[in-house]
């Protein structure tokens, strides 16, 4: 038996919502819990965006053996989900995520070189700016010294 739920808040949090159990001669196992940034976890599944294209503002769906809780949010009111091919892409995507762990990835903190990046450009390139020349400090150093080198030999 399994526990399965998934969740898409657009429109509070901005988030995607994976849980998972496995339950097995009554023995239950870790749960196992996901939660995705909405737009980051869209980048790589656009199914997610699809499932909440215009006035739908969240999926809920969990499943408890037969108990099964379905739904598919608007701002004035809540409708079940009929499609059930998308049903299944919810439990694969809930399995994928949590059981293979294929988007741990995306939760890591980025490194210190992205966030220096990071940093750079929002604070100190603009798009009106030309980028910054790169220079060899020490072969123009070098170049000097030749220089000066010819003009004392003179």
């Amino acid at each position: 038996m399994e526990y399965i739920k998934f969740n898409i808040d657009e429109m509070n949090q901005e988030m995607v919502f994976c849980e998972y159990r496995e339950i097995k001669d009554g023995v239950k196992g870790p749960m196992i819990t996901r939660a995705f940034p909405f737009e980051l976890i869209g980048e790589h599944e656009p199914k997610i965006a699809e499932l909440v294209a215009g006035e739908i503002t969240g999926v809920f769906y969990e499943r408890r053996n037969t108990t099964i809780i379905q739904e598919i949010q608007y701002l004035d009111n809540v409708t079940l989900i009929d499609n059930e091919d998308d049903v299944a892409w919810m439990e694969e995507f809930v399995k994928k995520a949590c059981i293979e762990e294929a988007y741990d990835e995306l939760l890591k903190p980025p490194s210190v070189d992205q966030q220096v990046e990071d940093f750079i450009k929002e604070f100190f390139e603009s798009e009106e700016e030309e980028p910054l020349e790169q220079k060899d400090f020490l072969a123009e150093f070098f170049a000097e010294l030749e220089e000066d080198d010819k003009d004392s030999k003179e």
